[in-house]
């Protein structure tokens, strides 16, 4: 095993040793024969993986950062397996100029030949560019616009409605932001786009506005019917003048008053400002009529033509360096060393694993109750056993996701049908600077820009009625350039300024203006008969992979509608031409050469025709395998016989496979799957490690814990092991020394029904979660009555087992070692009186009957009835045990009438991390 730092001839693999182990360091912190066959001495702490994610590209990234934090002060442990290597640490674009950009396989000696690669086999003449086999895989290249999608794209017999209810809210009931609201804010689109600036951008963004404010662009929406821009829409308080000043980069009629307003001392854009001394003040600055605020509507709609850019422009906090394109290394790099920090850098205690050029050939599942279950994972290094607690994820590219699905498990007529992708067309322009009328002659600086417009077209049936609509967007980059210039994303995408070159940017003279129109729409969902949009398995043998087993075969082509969609765009893409161009003539680009010069806008689409390029001439499309966008193969929804995963991304019919990513997607809409896959894999990684319920009042219930500060103060802590507040949540935690107990301080209690919730996250397996509820015991910071003398001394703890009740947790039910009782006794399971060995209904028996098997990673309720002598236990709903003490017991479970120090209730420390919340308590009697 490759223990230390390994060097090439150029670099030392610092970053990859530290991000990454190998497989069989992996291996060796979970399975006792592979340390022995390592040479490595037993341990008795070894534990399984809680969550072995597949692909640690951009989903399973934020998936595996995701758990991290989630799983703060708790015990879960995670492992990414990823095909790739470490090859980057950020995203492309954020440092110097490589030339790893996407763009598939070649048989030449580029660079995109050391990341991208083509798994697949396809029908598509074009071909795809493949997939970015490395750490953070495409996330580390694409190009960051990123809109959400509209209601209408998500249409509600498609979609769950349980997913539509959590991604669209701006917060969600228990006061958590919504998933586009989440994931808006972790790619950095929130952020307001300060570094698209200055006057090409505001002449451009005005012309635009007034085009689509006359009509002059077919299908565009109206800008009215938008959601804000994220920056807007996102706001904790509805966003005023200043704000919306803010969001648009520098608009002069805002900038002009907000500058006065700064001479006068004002923090703020007021409404009504000192108006005469703001007549004085543009006098002073030479400004000869002072400018009105346009109506705050205006300025909505006018932001809501700022690109969507997932690009953080500002930092988080003062002397902080901002993002810049978002990409998911650095999430999981900072996860990654985070969990070895917090390890002690031993692997075996570490949580969070990155195991890199670790292909995963196949997932072998067992028959579970009904259902399947995945129990080991085949990979190119070796078998990983999967424990019957661990949730498999799948978060590899569209196509390879189902690919592995396939060979796992089966088809059942709905894996791979429904693939989506998007139609996409390019026209690039070049303007004269006279185009853009409210451009300034003095503007001289090198500038670029970044729009964004949405469009619908009404699809109709043959009598003419709706037959509903199909979507799509431009993404329209610019810049001013040379009359030589022909990339308009030379500044926005692929430049990064030196600062000793800046001030020749600046006293740059622009003669004309580079324009790219990037159309991008929606392929229609398909249903399970349609072959002609599917991924299944190449039935050439002589096509298998590398592993000896078969590649996918993609099935892609666009329908009639598909096509109609893609017509209806491209007119519209000419329309934003004109617009642009404004009467006058204009220069036609296609890859990077001038093909028609100083021609009319109305001759665009013959100039470019609505083709793809080919032996008859040029086009503006793509193909349609280009984009990256693939969707749609393992979709959710709620009908088992229509979708192939449910609402919570869990396969049907396996009870521990899910999936991350785009696959999931019912429809795709126009945008690009970044946000929507993130906002999604976020709602999967709080199923997984779910929010406990809310804290709802209940009738003569009065809450001791409801997940505040204020009420956690009340509980102290004796013994050993800890009890962290994280969130709404009590952990309990141990560290060797003993049994803990959290009470109760404030008050004792006599008859009472007791009510909680609680969270497993290792019910079974080696140092299992082991904890209890204890009633009805004395004071602990008193000296105890009786000694047990097989009890470990001085601890405070051990009151409460002495003296009260503790109905337990445990799902393995484990025995007594000190008194050779042997695992598995009624009386030490989940839901029983703990110790009390009796099995009856007498007095001093309890009546156990719980055969409930708790779900690791899921919230569980107990009701905790305490009547005189009598004792009920109710594990989620349903009656676990019944007990009556009995009277020769004068020690256990006194009450304060009886005994004034005793009625005290508390939370046990043993072995795991369980978590509890909604501590609530109801006097009876």
């Amino acid at each position: 095993m490759p223990l230390t730092t390994e060097s090439t001839t150029f670099t030392r693999d610092v970053l990859g040793r530290y991000t990454c182990n190998t497989f069989d360091e992996m291996l060796v912190t979970i399975d006792p024969n592979a340390r022995a066959a390592a040479g490595l001495p037993p341990r008795g702490d070894l534990r399984p993986f809680d969550f072995i994610i597949i692909g640690g590209g951009t989903f399973g990234a934020v998936l595996a950062e995701h758990l991290w934090f989630r799983s703060t002060n708790r015990s879960e442990r995670i492992l990414v397996l990823d095909g790739g290597s470490f090859l980057l640490p950020e995203h492309v674009q954020n440092l110097s100029v490589l030339g790893l950009n996407a763009g598939g396989p070649r048989k030449d000696h580029l660079p995109q030949n050391e990341v991208w690669r083509l798994a697949w086999n396809s029908n598509d003449p074009i071909g795809f560019p493949g997939l970015a086999y490395c750490v953070g895989g495409r996330s580390v290249f694409w190009g960051g616009w990123s809109p959400r999608l509209l209601d209408s794209e998500l249409p509600k017999n498609l979609w769950p409605k349980a997913v539509v209810e959590d991604l669209t809210p701006k917060n969600l009931p228990d006061g958590r932001k919504g998933y586009f609201h989440q994931s808006s804010d972790q790619m950095g689109v929130t952020e307001t786009n300060d570094f698209i600036f200055g006057d090409l951008h505001r002449a451009m963004r005005k012309q635009l506005f007034n085009g689509l404010a006359a009509g002059r662009i077919t299908d565009a929406l109206d800008l009215a019917a938008l959601p804000d821009h994220p920056e807007v829409e996102y706001r904790d308080t509805p966003a005023a003048l200043d704000d919306l000043a803010n969001t648009l980069p520098s608009p002069s009629s805002i900038q002009k008053l907000r500058n006065l307003v700064k001479v006068l001392g004002i923090d703020k854009l007021p409404s009504s400002p000192p108006i005469q001394k703001l007549h004085n003040l543009a006098k002073m600055l030479g400004i000869d009529k002072l400018p009105s605020p346009p109506p705050i509507q205006k300025l909505r709609n006018e932001a809501k033509l700022e690109a969507p850019l997932a690009v953080q422009g500002q930092s988080g906090h003062a002397g902080f360096f901002p993002f810049n394109k978002f990409s998911t290394v650095p999430l999981l790099m900072k996860a990654v060393r985070e969990a070895a920090d917090q390890s002690g850098f031993d692997d075996v205690k570490k949580r969070l694993m990155f195991v890199a050029r670790c292909h995963v050939i196949r997932l072998n599942t067992i028959n579970d109750m009904g259902s399947q279950r995945v129990n080991e994972i085949i990979t190119e290094r070796g078998p990983l056993p999967v424990s019957p607690d661990a949730k498999v994820i799948i978060a590899l590219g569209t196509i390879e996701s189902t690919r592995l699905a396939l060979l796992s498990f089966g088809s059942d007529g709905k894996i791979g049908r429904n693939l989506m992708a998007h139609l996409r067309s390019n026209v690039d322009i070049r303007v004269p600077r006279a185009a853009l009328t409210a451009l300034p002659e003095t503007a001289k600086a090198l500038e670029t820009s970044a729009l964004f417009v949405k469009g619908q077209h009404q699809f109709e049936k043959s009598d003419g009625s709706p037959d509903g609509v199909g979507h799509f967007h431009f993404q329209i980059t610019a810049s001013g350039l040379s009359a030589s210039g022909t990339n308009s994303e030379a500044e926005l995408f692929k430049k990064i300024p030196d600062i000793d070159t800046f001030d020749a940017h600046k006293n740059a003279t622009d003669t004309q203006v580079v324009i790219t129109i990037r159309g991008i729409g929606e392929m229609e969902p398909k249903n399970d008969n349609d072959f002609s949009n599917s991924v299944t398995l190449d039935l050439d043998p002589q096509q298998d992979d590398e592993f000896q087993m078969r590649r996918a075969f993609v099935n892609l082509q666009p329908s009639t509608r598909d096509e109609e969609l893609w017509n209806a765009m491209d007119k519209a893409a000419d329309d934003v031409v004109k617009v642009f161009a404004n009467g006058q003539k204009i220069d036609v680009i296609k890859n990077g050469q001038v093909i028609a010069e100083h021609v009319d806008p109305s001759q665009i689409s013959r100039i470019l025709p609505y083709k793809f390029s080919d032996a008859s001439g040029l086009g503006r499309r793509d193909g349609l395998g280009t984009t990256h966008h693939e969707a749609g193969t393992l979709r959710m929804g709620e009908d088992p016989n229509k979708s192939v995963t449910d609402a919570n991304s869990r396969f049907h019919h396996i009870t521990n496979a899910y999936v991350a990513g785009p696959a999931l997607f019912p429809t795709i809409g126009s945008p690009n799957p970044m946000l929507t896959g993130i906002a999604l894999t976020r709602r999967l990684g709080d199923h997984l490690i779910p929010e406990p319920p809310l804290a709802i009042p209940e009738p003569n219930f009065t809450y001791l814990f409801d997940g505040s500060e204020a009420q956690f103060v009340n509980w102290q802590k004796v013994g050993g092991g800890g009890f962290l507040r994280f969130g709404r949540t009590i952990i309990a935690q141990q560290d060797g020394r003993g049994i803990g107990l959290l009470f109760y301080t404030p008050q004792r209690f006599e008859n009472f029904i007791l009510r909680l919730n609680f969270l497993l996250p290792q019910p079974r397996g080696n140092n299992n979660d082991n904890s209890g509820v204890f009633v009805r015991f004395r004071d602990p910071r008193l000296p105890e009555p009786t000694l047990n003398p097989n009890d470990p001394p001085n601890n405070p703890a051990l009151v409460a087992v002495h003296t009260g009740f503790e109905i337990q947790i445990d799902e393995e039910a484990r025995g007594d070692t000190r008194f050779g009782e042997s695992d598995g006794s009624f009386f030490a399971r989940t839901g029983a009186i703990y110790k009390i060995k009796s099995l009856g209904t007498e007095p001093g028996q309890q009546d156990y009957k719980n055969n409930q098997n708790l779900a690791a990673e899921r919230w569980h309720s107990y009701e905790i009835e305490v009547n005189n002598q009598d004792y009920i236990v109710r594990l989620n709903g349903q009656e676990a045990t019944r007990f009556r003490r009995s009277a020769t017991d004068t020690v256990r479970g006194n009450p304060p009438s009886v005994d004034p120090d005793s009625g005290f209730i508390g939370l046990q420390t043993h072995t795991g991390n369980v978590a509890f919340a909604n501590i609530r308590i109801k006097l009876i009697g």
